[in-house]
């Protein structure tokens, strides 16, 4: 749900091709190559997920897109409109040029082993409020909400007040990076701005060596 979060705010542009030919999206420099996170992180807009249908509001078949692979940029979300704009290829994508069926790859570790890994520090179930606090580092800050534990030597040992963060997601996939949860959850969108939304992401959790919180 925490991940959900920072990816959910972070693909309101960071993968659209035309925010990226326009130089305004929050993923610039992970796009250009200035930027690579872990290469254990590979997110795509799966539509095999099931969750979104398989065509945008203009009628066009959309297609699943790698979007990062092994940690390196792959291929944007492009519509109609963005693809003649910019020389490029459409790929369906929906007006926005969002993702409606992010699904991140997962890793290795284990749900039970999760505290025992994690030893001493901070459970984070779930953030709110997030919003960039620098946009073109992919900096975001927010605040813990719901189930945030602390834990000490692999056991939970009280619930802790909310607190704020400000951290970039480069971080947190990159060089923070412990371990990627084996089990990727199904998350669906529970919006009804407008009428009952489809699709959702599919995320593991994330084991992060550090986390940076400003009060």
């Amino acid at each position: 749900e925490a991940l959900a979060e920072l990816l959910g705010v972070t693909a309101w542009s960071g993968f659209s091709a035309r925010a990226q030919a326009s130089s305004r999206s929050e993923l610039y420099k992970l796009h250009v190559g200035e930027i690579v996170v872990d290469p254990r992180v590979t997110i795509s807009e799966d539509l095999n997920l099931g969750i979104t249908p398989g065509f945008n509001d203009d009628g066009y078949l959309r297609e699943s897109v790698p979007l990062i692979q092994a940690g390196r940029s792959a291929e944007r979300l492009t519509n109609a409109r963005s693809a003649r704009e910019y020389g490029l290829t459409p790929n369906g994508a929906l007006a926005g040029e969002s993702p409606a069926a992010l699904s991140m790859q997962a890793g290795d570790l284990r749900e039970e082993d999760v505290l025992e890994k994690l030893d001493t520090g901070l459970y984070i179930g779930n953030l709110w409020y997030v919003n960039f606090s620098d946009r073109m580092n992919c900096r975001l800050t927010g605040m813990t909400r719901f189930a945030t534990f602390w834990v000490e030597n692999g056991q939970i040992v009280a619930p802790l007040d909310a607190m704020r963060f400000d951290d970039s997601l480069y971080r947190l996939l990159g060089s923070e990076l412990e371990e990627l949860g084996s089990q990727a959850q199904l998350l669906l969108s529970d919006s009804t701005w407008g009428e009952r939304a489809t699709g959702g992401m599919q995320l593991p959790g994330i084991l992060a060596r550090s986390f940076e919180l400003t009060l």
